[in-house]
């Protein structure tokens, strides 16, 4: 007999949750689940994400239209403070055996359900550490700890995140650690397909590919390969994604002629598979990351690894054993370029630790582990 699934987000936009989600729900197998997809907020740019959810999938919103601002943390505190049983009742309208939920606000309601419960959660949870421990810091943990304890499983995707929850909340017995589904083969299809808006001209072509925000640290990784271009060394780099920061980082690349010719921001790409197979390294220059699906998706195209110090992308590399991991600044970032094109052999070394740590991201592996995760098997 199928059991009844409904997983529940925020929003179906452009972003590396919302991709996982939508791996997920191509991989699952449907004669054992009845699939619901709970989305808080219907949004203009989930059109890409929502026309690849499978047809058997059912898709429900809250929403029809996104709420922004102070209305967004009115909610959340509804979502918080409100009777659980009535704000459950907004999501959870019929009767399932297994709810996931891959976002925190949507713990408060839902930890009222009989059912078997699952959080998934995306984050690197950095901030456990570093928090200051305010009265309103520690009310808020106190109601979290109450919450999440309803809770039968909790994924994490690093064994870095999971020591920061299960110390924060002591609730270690109930964390598990799960790579998030890749679809390999997908990836190795589209990665074939022909690239006709940009020139591969130069032997040596760097790529970045992430949303373009403050904390991934993009332009720290520009002003790295300004320093490198003016001490002669020749390649190009390719920026794909989008975000607040995409003004700011091409003004900076526009200023300097150099730049403009050698770096170029290509702005979000619905496949950025055919850009990555053509380059010769991936770089990551976050500040602070989760589990960059982006650097999987590079392992997978075995790319060799440049990525700043953060605790996902440490892990997905094996601690520097299949991936150069630097510090965690502008100058680490130079440093780790530099010996890159100084040293061919080197690139080739981690170019062949990629393929080795390709194994480590089987879809169809990573699906059959989540299906028996929320199962409680």
């Amino acid at each position: 007999m199928k059991k009844k699934l409904l997983i529940v987000t925020d929003v179906m936009a452009i972003g590396g949750v919302e991709k996982v989600i939508v791996n997920t729900l191509n991989g699952l197998d449907y004669s054992k689940f009845d699939v619901t997809l709970f989305i808080m907020y219907k949004t203009e740019g989930e059109k890409n994400n929502v026309n690849k959810i499978p047809e058997k999938v059912r898709i429900r919103y809250l929403f029809h239209k996104s709420v922004k601002g102070i209305y967004q943390r009115i909610l959340y505190y509804l979502f918080m403070f409100f009777p659980s049983t009535l704000m459950n009742k907004l999501i959870v309208k019929e009767n399932y055996d297994i709810v996931v939920t891959t976002k925190d606000i949507f713990t408060y309601p839902i930890r009222v359900n009989k059912c078997h419960k699952v959080m998934w959660i995306h984050g690197g949870l950095e901030h456990l550490e570093t928090e200051k421990s305010t009265i309103f810091i520690k009310f808020k943990r106190w109601i979290q700890k109450r919450t999440y304890s309803k809770f039968d499983k909790i994924i994490m995707l690093t064994n870095g995140a999971r020591k920061r929850f299960g110390n924060k909340y002591d609730l270690k017995e109930r964390c598990y650690v799960l790579f998030n589904p890749i679809n390999t083969n997908e990836i190795t299809k589209l990665s074939n397909e022909a690239v006709f808006d940009y020139d591969f001209k130069n032997n040596i072509n760097i790529v970045c590919s992430c949303r373009l925000s403050v904390e991934k640290g993009v332009d720290r990784l520009i002003h790295s390969c300004k320093r490198l271009l003016s001490e002669g060394y020749d390649f190009n780099l390719i920026i794909l994604g989008d975000g607040p920061e995409k003004v700011e980082l091409n003004k900076m690349i526009l200023k300097t002629p150099m730049l403009s010719e050698k770096i170029a921001i290509l702005g979000f790409k619905d496949n950025p598979y055919k850009y990555m197979n053509r380059c010769s390294l991936y770089v990551s220059s976050s500040l602070t990351e989760g589990f960059p699906l982006s650097v999987a998706e590079a392992i997978i195209l075995e790319l060799p690894i440049l990525s700043t110090y953060c605790n996902g992308p440490a892990e997905m590399v094996d601690n520097g054993k299949c991936g150069l991991l630097v510090e965690n600044s502008e100058n680490g970032i130079y440093e780790g370029l530099k010996n890159m094109l100084s040293d061919p052999e080197l690139m080739e070394y981690y170019k062949m630790k990629s393929k080795e740590r390709r194994e480590f991201f089987i879809y169809e592996e990573n699906i059959r582990l989540f299906e028996k995760f929320i199962s409680g098997q």
